[in-house]
């Protein structure tokens, strides 16, 4: 028996095929091909072998141009999710001392997360308790990593974490101070004669009536996961201190061109001083100063400042701006790897140029330019390759410690004043 269909139905048939290619091309009009995957991906995807929480303590070892990573970290977790269905990532904010707390105390491993943020300098978290990544990683994707970002994860061997996110120190300049005083910064490099003179020129007092109101040249902070002056102190494997700096140093203070006590300030202290107050012609800080300062300006406060990189010798400089997640101790291998998973995930191109909208910088080799469109960040971001040393260097740690001690013993602060 022949099947008759009614012309009317072939007429009905073909506007809708019309309408779904029609739509199909609007829907679809300048989508790049990653785009339509993600769309489909769904329809095609797997359901995990294994399905349940992995939970995943953040802690803000490293402060953010942004503040914190949470908008990034969402993201990446966001995208893991869809590709995994029945897994989630429980993210819990925690402070560094809470983090403290639950490894000094008896506390249950059961109380523990299955990823964990890992601190700067201090080894809070028994190297024991970690999982030793290397047995998920190839030659070739550790020799995409930054050395330093790698070197950080290391201990003993083992390789504790995977760093994912790095951070920088800039020079910033108070521009009308720097006018008022005759400073003309330079374009390119920075040099620490070029420093001195800017520092020696904008330190001064104003008299007004019976008042006095002291101008420093430049200002810092130090924090337990932050140390600033430890990226200027630096040199060869020999003697990891640059002199000049160091003699530079003491000789501002001893013109009364660092606010008393700044080797103990927090950063709020430094920041208000130099954009609260606007006392500090020269502040060393990371990333956070200049998108607070954008904040500033964009509200109609603030002020307008020149943003350099570090001065640099060519010997080699240091940074403790590495921020990595660890892996505690799983008896399940499933869901270890699928930890694993989502830290590789966080090393990915995409992940990785991401990091731009929280004001940090990839840990990836080859990805660069990311801040092409932005002048400030951009020359910190090159100014990267000059960094070879970082907390993972353990002797060259030691060193910068003990020369950070001694330069704040000359300093000679004790407490906090202005």
């Amino acid at each position: 028996m022949t099947l008759k269909v009614k012309p009317f139905t072939l007429f009905l048939y073909a506007v809708l095929l019309a309408v779904l290619l029609l739509g199909w091309q609007v829907l679809f009009k300048n989508k790049n091909p990653r785009d339509l995957t993600d769309l489909l991906e769904p329809l095609f995807r797997k359901k995990s072998e294994w399905t349940g929480l992995i939970t995943l303590w953040n802690v803000n070892f490293i402060e953010c141009g942004t503040g914190s990573n949470t908008r990034w970290l969402n993201l990446q977790i966001e995208r893991f999710e869809k590709q995994n269905p029945g897994v989630f990532i429980d993210v819990r904010n925690i402070t560094p001392s809470r983090v403290k707390m639950y490894f000094q105390g008896n506390e249950r491993e059961s109380l523990l997360p299955d990823i964990i943020a890992l601190p700067v300098y201090e080894d809070i978290i028994p190297e024991g308790l970690l999982v030793d990544l290397h047995e998920f990683f190839g030659q070739e994707d550790l020799k995409r990593l930054n050395p330093i970002a790698y070197n950080h994860v290391i201990r003993n061997g083992r390789m504790i974490g995977v760093p994912y996110m790095m951070g920088a120190y800039a020079i910033l300049f108070n521009l009308q101070l720097a006018h008022e005083s005759g400073v003309v910064i330079p374009e390119g490099q920075l040099d620490f004669a070029f420093l001195d003179s800017a520092v020696r020129a904008m330190t001064f007092t104003e008299k007004k009536g019976k008042t006095e109101k002291q101008y420093y040249g430049f200002c810092t902070y130090s924090t337990p996961y932050s140390r600033p002056l430890l990226s200027i102190i630096y040199g060869d494997r020999e003697k990891i201190v640059n002199e000049s700096a160091y003699g530079y140093l003491i000789r501002w203070h001893n013109i009364g061109a660092l606010p008393s006590g700044m080797m103990d300030f927090s950063y709020n202290q430094a920041w208000d001083l130099f954009a609260g107050q606007g006392k500090v012609g020269i502040m060393l800080a990371s990333t956070r100063a200049i998108y607070q300062m954008r904040a500033l300006q964009q509200s109609g406060k603030g002020f307008e400042i020149a943003v350099k990189a570090l001065p640099y010798d060519g010997s080699g400089m240091f940074l403790d701006q590495v921020a990595a997640f660890g892996i505690l101790r799983t008896d399940d291998r499933i869901k270890l790897e699928l930890c694993v998973s989502f830290l590789k995930g966080l090393l990915e191109d995409r992940a990785q140029r991401e990091l731009k909208t929280v004001g940090m910088f990839p840990v990836i080799n080859g990805i660069d330019d990311i801040y092409a469109d932005d002048p400030q960040m951009h020359q910190l971001e090159t100014s990267l390759k000059n960094f070879i040393y970082g907390p993972g260097d353990e002797e060259a740690l030691r060193i910068l410690e003990n020369q950070y001690d001694r330069l704040k013993q000359q300093l000679n602060v004790q407490g906090v004043g202005h």
